[in-house]
C-alpha cells in the first residue's frame, strides 16, 4: 500500500511541476511584445510542461517496477 502511494504521490508531483513549467514559462514568453514568434514560444512552454508532466511519470512507474524487481529477487 505504501508503494502505491508513492507512486501515486510520484505522479502527482510530475504534473504539479508540469503547472509550474507553465506558469513560469507563460511569464517569461510574456515578457516579449506579441508577434508571430509568440506562438511558437507558447507551444515550446506547452511541449516542455508535457515532457516534465510524463517524463516524470513514465520515471516514477519505471522507478517502482524496478525497485519491486529488486525487492523480490533479494526476497526470493
Amino acid at each position: 500500500m505504501r508503494r502505491a502511494l508513492l507512486v501515486i504521490g510520484g505522479i502527482l508531483l510530475s504534473w504539479v511541476l508540469g503547472a509550474v513549467v507553465v506558469r513560469v514559462g507563460l511569464d517569461w514568453a510574456d515578457t516579449f511584445p506579441y508577434s508571430e514568434a509568440s506562438e511558437w514560444r507558447y507551444l515550446g512552454v506547452a511541449i516542455a510542461a508535457l515532457l516534465v508532466a510524463i517524463g516524470g511519470s513514465v520515471a516514477t512507474v519505471l522507478l517502482a517496477r524496478r525497485r519491486r524487481r529488486r525487492d523480490s529477487a533479494t526476497q526470493g
